[in-house]
């Protein structure tokens, strides 16, 4: 547990982002989780960690630098403020002085805030951008009527009435039947994005398979799994999956890109 703290006795936020975000052992998690029912401090920012979560969306980049930021700026402002020296008697101070320190205070509580919202378009707002509009043309399978037919019309009917999750059971019954597996991994993929609570890790899943292979559908896949990459938290395979579109929505990836950079 030592190897956590810091020489002020609580843990770096660092380790806290860790922890909330789950990817610590369970053996580290469990001792996290006895310092702060100990610890106010360290509970409270992991109720900052939280927080920030549930408001800007899971961005760890931008959370450590509002943490950082908020925490110096804090720091900063008391030593300035409160710190008196001890052998000097306290002056009183003109009341516009104390106002104007105050709002000092205030001022760099809510300047990183304002820093982290105005740097760039959050994740968020990146998404909700792309993603308002969703793939505009239905699946279409034509040839003799059999059962595979008979699943593809089911599902254009349910992919154009946004009926997602009854979408994605029928592209399973396609799946396991293992025929035109592309178009059935292409559209299962958007489904998960489009969802009301999404899923990108079963997107990604699904488009992996689509933009790894030669089929009509891995420039679209590339797209859009770039994408579930950005919904999933995951910036560097994001970026690196634009940089790699050259034909559909090549514009837009751009733009993307330079709004990530």
């Amino acid at each position: 547990m030592n190897d956590f703290l810091t020489n002020e006795g609580h843990i770096g936020f660092e380790v806290l982002i860790d922890h909330v975000d789950g990817i610590l052992d369970s053996k580290s998690q469990e001792k996290i989780e006895e310092h702060i029912k100990k610890c106010t401090e360290c509970s409270g920012t992991i109720d900052s960690i939280k927080w920030y979560y549930e408001t800007y969306g899971k961005d760890r980049k931008n959370l450590e630098n509002y943490l950082f930021e908020t925490k110096k700026g804090i720091l900063e402002a008391l030593d300035d403020v409160l710190q008196e020296p001890h052998t000097e008697p306290k002056k009183i101070l003109p009341l516009w002085q104390n106002i104007s320190r105050v709002a000092a205070i205030v001022l760099l509580l809510i300047i990183p805030v304002l820093f982290i919202i105005n740097s760039s378009k959050s994740s968020t707002a990146l998404l909700n951008e792309y993603l308002s509009s969703p793939y505009h043309k239905p699946p279409v399978l034509r040839g003799d009527v059999d059962q595979n037919i008979i699943l593809w019309n089911r599902v254009a009917f349910q992919y154009e009435s946004k009926e997602y999750d009854e979408t994605i059971t029928s592209l399973k019954a396609i799946i396991d039947r293992k025929e035109t597996l592309s178009m059935a991994h292409f559209y299962t993929g958007l489904c998960y994005l489009y969802l009301e609570s999404p899923n990108p890790g079963k997107a990604i899943s699904h488009l992996q398979k689509v933009a790894n292979g030669e089929n009509p559908f891995k420039e679209q896949g590339l797209w859009y799994l770039s994408l579930a990459y950005l919904q999933n938290s995951q910036e560097t395979l994001c970026i690196q999956t634009l940089e790699s579109i050259k034909g559909y929505k090549y514009k837009e990836a751009q733009k993307l890109l330079s709004e990530l950079n």
